[in-house]
């Protein structure tokens, strides 16, 4: 599966600063815009032109912007199963175009981890391919932990009620019609990064619990893993 792990990018006052203005900006009503050649106004905008430009910019040269939302389970325990593509384009014209990349980088620790399964939707809403999954891949959250993955892979999270606090991103080689700039003006921080090499995940061969799962009206039961520990990033074949 294409999906990559890194361990913390961020030190420690650089992760508290940004997960400060993360917190201070969530709830936020839609998603938002960044430019790849935008100047930042905040701490999140210089964190996502940052990142990037660290650890991803020489393989997206075609990369024009980035789309930016905060997941945060604050007290709940789901993120149904989806894609990651451009909503306005399918609500308009029925097709779903997809970003060049999606990421996620945890600002806390909990032991809920991101689900992303082989399976991927298509260029139609109720078209999937490898339905249902042979492999999935979890990834638990750690403080500064860094991930990335294939857009199109059907993602969501299962687990207890927490405080799982995660802000994503979505590379674009184009701006979807929908985002804007999220106009919060604050100090940005200068962000200090650790040179990280990111890695795959490891196959997990441990025991295994089932989980009951529905995708375009088929269901199926998702093998997942017991006895991790934060910050792994674990594949389980189905």
């Amino acid at each position: 599966m294409n999906v990559l792990s890194y361990p913390p990018i961020l030190d420690a006052i650089s992760l508290v600063n940004l997960r400060n203005e993360v917190q201070y900006f969530y709830p936020l009503e839609y998603n938002k815009w960044i430019g790849k050649y935008d100047e930042p106004e905040n701490t999140i905008e210089r964190y996502i032109l940052d990142s990037f430009d660290f650890l991803l910019s020489s393989q997206y040269p075609t990369a024009v912007g980035f789309e930016w939302w905060i997941e945060n389970l604050d007290g709940h325990n789901t993120i149904t199963l989806h894609s990651n593509h451009d909503d306005h384009h399918r609500k308009e014209n029925g097709l779903l175009q997809y970003p060049l990349l999606s990421t996620e980088t945890y600002l806390t620790n909990d032991m809920d981890p991101t689900t992303i399964l082989n399976t991927k939707q298509g260029k139609y809403w109720e078209e999937f391919d490898n339905n249902p999954p042979t492999e999935a891949v979890f990834s638990a959250p750690e403080e500064g932990k860094f991930i990335t993955s294939d857009p199109r892979y059907m993602r969501g999270v299962f687990g207890g009620c927490s405080s799982r606090i995660t802000l994503c991103y979505d590379v674009w080689n184009y701006k979807p019609k929908n985002l804007n700039r999220v106009g919060i003006v604050t100090k940005p921080f200068d962000v200090r990064f650790y040179k990280q090499e990111s890695s795959p995940p490891v196959q997990w061969l441990g025991k295994t619990k089932k989980m009951k799962l529905n995708i375009a009206e088929q269901t199926f039961f998702k093998k997942f893993p017991t006895g991790y520990n934060a910050g792994e990033t674990w594949k389980v074949t189905q």
